[in-house]
This record gives structure tokens, sequence and C-alpha cells, in this order.
């Protein structure tokens, strides 16, 4: 069992900046928002995509105009406020790189260190006009909460950067957006056995491997909010996840479950998904690892047992409609 509080957060800022500067307004709600985080004790917080320029064009400047650098003053602010809150942060921004934006996501460790910077893989065609490179790889860094990487916004259309994911042995997915699209990722989790942790301006969601929709807030009346002046408001996701969780095939791996069960009784817990033919497995003892279990009956995860599948169509034929992951 390996537990992860996750915090997000549902900012919407104000259409105008108090003080006309957009990137000092929204960073100054930002701050504020983290000394909030203290009440939850959580060890991931997470924002809505760019924030730190979310509604830039109200001072009508250009995006390369209010993009900042990695590391730059934002990321050195927010960095002090993780060391504090000893919990790793996810900051979005527009990032500039010599001559190039991205539409960037900063991971912020507890100690205040950058450990990754995940770049929007499918920026709209409208970012792209104005200036936005796509990002090139899929970031995935290592925590002692486990694997956790970032998709942003427009990503989701893309179920080649979910299959991406799973490669890399994701536990925690998170998604900062503008939109408020998400059936993508239901599918994901239940096939690829990764949590999902999303928020945009207005609703804030953590989607298990299950399926299940969890600590999801939304704009309705009776959800709580934070109200600051200027107008901004923000709401709150938070959720305890047990990231000790895997999903495998139920066909394939069905005469090994019985003999879990035996082995480990109430030290572990299955989620059958009959939806999608697999089946989650879940350790309840800190002591005991997933892993330990699938090494121990030699189970395979579905994704790698559809990854087989796909390397002998290719051995099989050399003309597949199947999209060929290296």
């Amino acid at each position: 069992m390996r537990t992860a509080n996750v915090l997000s957060y549902a900012l919407d800022p104000p259409t105008d900046a108090v003080d006309g500067d957009r990137v000092a307004t929204n960073l100054a709600l930002v701050l504020e928002l983290l000394d909030d985080a203290k009440k939850y004790d959580p060890d991931f917080v997470c924002f809505p995509e760019y924030i730190l320029q979310l509604r830039y064009r109200g001072d009508g400047l250009s995006r390369t105009e209010v993009a900042e650098p990695v590391p730059g003053p934002a990321t050195d602010a927010v960095a002090e406020k993780a060391n504090t809150l000893d919990s790793y942060v996810w900051l979005p921004m527009i990032q500039r790189t010599g001559d190039r934006l991205y539409n960037a996501v900063v991971l912020i460790g507890p100690d205040g260190a950058i450990v990754g910077v995940a770049h929007k893989a499918a920026p709209t065609i409208g970012e792209m006009d104005e200036g936005t490179a796509p990002g090139e790889h899929v970031g995935v860094w290592d925590t002692e909460f486990g694997r956790v990487g970032a998709a942003v916004c427009w990503d989701e259309r893309y179920p080649e950067l979910g299959v991406r994911f799973a490669e890399e042995r994701a536990d925690i997915v998170f998604h900062p957006t503008t939109a408020g699209a998400y059936q993508h990722f239901l599918t994901w989790a239940k096939y690829y056995g990764y949590h999902h942790v999303t928020c945009d301006k207005y609703v804030a969601r953590v989607i298990t491997p299950t399926g299940a929709r969890i600590a999801e807030t939304s704009s309705g009346m009776g959800n709580p909010k934070i109200t600051f002046s200027g107008g901004a408001t923000a709401r709150t996701s938070f959720a305890a996840l047990n990231t000790d969780s895997r999903t495998y095939g139920s066909f394939q791996n069905r005469d090994a479950m019985d003999s879990i069960r035996d082995e480990y009784g109430g030290r572990v817990t299955f989620h059958e998904l009959p939806e999608v033919g697999n089946i989650v497995i879940e350790s309840l003892e800190p002591g005991l690892s997933v892993a330990d279990v699938e090494a121990a009956f030699d189970l395979e995860t579905m994704f790698a047992y559809e990854e087989r599948t796909r390397a002998r169509v290719f051995e099989e034929t050399d003309s597949s409609p199947l999209l060929p992951f290296e």
C-alpha cells in the first residue's frame, strides 16, 4: 500500500488584472492557494492549464510577452512554497526556451528543486499559429509516491498518449486543462491502470483505475469555494490515493486469482472490470507491494499482453492497421 494525498484547485482568475500585470496577479493567487493547501497536508498540488498566464489577452499582451523561463521568477516563488509545504507542485505556464514557446507544466519537488517539465504534445492549431511548439516526449518521473506524469488539455484527444503513459508505467497522470473534457481518461484509467487527476477553471476531479470519479467538484452552488478580491474563485478537489495498484487482464491471469486470494487474503483487494476485461489488484498492506504479488505469480499486465500481441502481429505480417509503438 502506498498512499498519496492529491489536491487540485479549479482556479478561475479575474478577467482584469488588479494591478495590470496578468502574470503577477495569477502568481499571487497560486501562492495564496499554496498557503491554503497547508490544511490538507498534500503530497501533490495541481493547478489548471497555463494558470500563470491564463486569460492573458485581457492585458493585450502576446504569448511571447508573458512567457517565462524555467527556472525563472515564478518557479522560484512556487519552489519556496513547495519547500515549506513539503509537497510536489505542478505549475502550468507558458514557458520560453530560447526562441521557442511551450505550453508547459513544471513539476517542483518538496525540496524546491525542479523535478521535470512536461510539454503539451498536441497544442491546438491556434496555439501553434501563435508560436507554441509541440512537446517531443511524454514525461514521467519517479517519486516516493509512484511514477507521475502530466498531459495538457488537448493531449487527451490522442489515445496514443494514453499508451505512452502506460509504456512508462505511470501511477498518476495529472491533467491541467482549460476545458472540461475527461471521458477519454475514464477509458485510459480503466485500461491502463493509472489514476488521473484533472483540473480546469471550474471543475476538478480524480478518476481511479476502477473508473470511479472521486473527489469531484463543480461550479454548482452547493460546492464550497474560495472567493478572492478582484473576482477570482477557486474550488478544491482532495483525495487520498492508493497508488500501489496494477491492472491485469482477467482472461490470461484468471487461474492465478484464487491462489493470490488464498496466499494474501485481506492484504490485497480485487476490483473486476468486466466491461474492459480487466481486474485491478490493490495492496492494502504497507509491507506488501503489488509488484511483489506480480512477481510471485508471474502476472502479466493487460498493457504488456497487448504490446506482446502487437509485436507478434508485426512478426506475422508486413501490413497491419495497428500502430507500431516502440
